[in-house]
């Protein structure tokens, strides 16, 4: 099976830096894959609060986020208490939906992880693929211009 390549992106606009915890251990003693995914969430849910916004309100009280799809690349390893840094990056912002680059560097310098994550509005009322609320998509647009 072809294995996905992710590239890195020139520039990564929003960082935030969290620990390794014991929860987030696999029986090998390092970062479990999902617990990697867990905490590229938080660090996504720490941007929508840098944007005034929340994976359940992107602003105007009905749009949400979900995931539509994901690929990781994983090209190191992290353990207990290391501090890991995620670097996002907005791409592809569409109508209705964008993509999140994330860079993930061990305090170390040396990079763990590349994640590319695709996310669709929502109307979470509705159950259905909705546009992006326009104020949520100009913030968005201008953290994505230092990407370029």
């Amino acid at each position: 099976m072809p294995r996905t390549r992710l590239k890195r992106q020139p520039e990564y606009p929003y960082s935030t830096s969290l620990d390794v915890r014991v929860a987030d251990l696999n029986y090998g003693g390092h970062l479990g894959f999902d617990r990697l995914l867990g905490l590229a969430h938080q660090a996504r849910v720490q941007l929508f609060s840098q944007l005034d916004a929340s994976e359940l309100d992107l602003g105007d009280g009905k749009t949400g986020v979900v995931v539509s799809d994901l690929v990781v690349n994983y090209v190191g390893e992290a353990f207990l208490n290391d501090r890991l840094t995620f670097y996002l990056a907005p791409l592809e912002i569409g109508k209705g939906s964008f993509r999140l680059a994330h860079r993930v560097v061990h305090q170390d310098g040396k990079p763990v992880a590349l994640i590319d994550i695709g996310l669709v509005a929502f109307d979470l009322a509705q159950h259905s693929p909705t546009v992006l609320p326009e104020p949520f998509r100009r913030r968005l647009s201008a953290l994505s211009e230092n990407t370029k």
